[in-house]
């Protein structure tokens, strides 16, 4: 059978209840963010060649500077093993950015009509992906408070006059730009929430049909037999060894009735999604040579996997069927499992 993992993956992360998938999440949403940089270092290099000599080299000093610390950030990103120091990561290169980001402002200040301030457009937004609409408008209080100097500064030392019409517009169109990236990003994070508690929901409805199909299957035709059989014992005069056989016949089918039930509930307690196939089906044989008394050993070949859900699920479901099999049918004394894993199939 061939493991496939068919489950979506969303760009914004969410805490989630495994480490190792917040982890992934925020790995895979720095590599997205490093492959961006790597799209501006060229974009810098080109507006130095497009401008003035002073201009080029402060340009080409900013573009180099955010290529070494892309490199850092990619060498960082493959080594960090935990969450929180992944989350350290982020912040670190959000701040390198808005540093950066400003530098290249503070190189065009000095022109009176510049786009230059339209380039912070992308750290709001890396503000927002990160840390939704609480980092996109801390960014833009950042713009907003940074942009004032900025014009300060640009007054004082070249004699540009500050510009009311120009402050206000950079303002406004930042702060339209950090809410609706904010909000995108928030009504992201909660449809992703709403998908989880439907699918947990969908799973547990999914659950209970089984329960019940196999609580059908077993235990409530044997109690309608059971029932059958004592109602047929109150209606018809039999010897005393025919009442002895069928009180022997009734205790039998009580008895196997309550290790089903037993079965049920082990099969329940054994549904543990985050273990690896290897231990599930061990714990398996393990509770089922209790109930039925028959020794088992299990042997796993390979390192054990973690499938998804569903496939789990049937693997379990494949084996329960084969011990149950076994047990009704088979007389043995003894049972092995063995599985191999390999090449991403079992």
């Amino acid at each position: 059978m061939r493991l496939r993992d068919l489950s979506s993956y969303l760009i914004i992360p969410s805490h989630s209840d495994q480490p190792e998938s917040y982890l992934h999440e925020l790995k895979q949403l720095e590599w997205i963010f490093i492959a961006a940089r790597w799209v501006w270092v060229p974009i810098v290099f080109l507006m130095a060649w497009l401008h003035h000599p002073v201009q080029a080299d402060l340009m080409i000093i900013l573009g180099g500077v955010l290529g070494f610390c892309n490199i850092i950030a990619c060498l960082l990103n493959i080594r960090l093993k935990k969450p929180g120091a992944q989350r350290i990561l982020s912040v670190a290169m959000l701040a390198i950015d808005t540093v950066l980001a400003w530098g290249i402002i503070l190189i065009f200040v000095r022109d009176f009509y510049t786009a230059a301030y339209a380039g912070f457009v992308y750290v709001i937004f890396e503000a927002a992906i990160r840390f939704g609409i609480i980092g996109s408008l801390a960014m833009a209080l950042v713009f907003i408070l940074g942009l004032y100097g900025a014009f300060l500064y640009r007054e004082a030392a070249f004699g540009v006059r500050f510009s009311i019409s120009g402050y206000a517009f950079w303002t406004a169109l930042m702060s339209i730009v950090s809410v609706s990236a904010g909000m995108i990003v928030h009504e992201g994070r909660r449809q992703r929430r709403q998908s989880e508690i439907y699918l947990r929901e969908n799973t547990l409805l999914a659950e209970r049909h089984r329960i019940a199909r196999d609580l059908h299957d077993t235990v409530l035709k044997t109690l309608q037999g059971l029932s059958l059989e004592a109602r047929a014992l109150g209606n018809r005069k039999m010897s005393e060894t025919s009442v002895r056989e069928t009180a022997q016949y009734i205790e039998d089918v009580c008895a196997r009735t309550s290790r089903e039930i037993r079965e049920v509930i082990f099969a329940l307690r054994n549904d543990d999604d985050a273990a690896g196939i290897g231990g599930q089906i061990a714990m398996m044989l393990k509770d089922w040579s209790k109930i039925t008394g028959i020794e088992g050993d299990f042997t796993l070949s390979g390192e054990d996997v973690i499938l998804p859900a569903e496939s789990a699920r049937q693997v379990r479901n494949i084996v329960a069927e084969a011990l149950t099999n076994i047990q009704r049918h088979a007389s043995a004394s003894h049972v092995s499992i063995i599985i191999k894993t390999a090449s991403g199939e079992i």
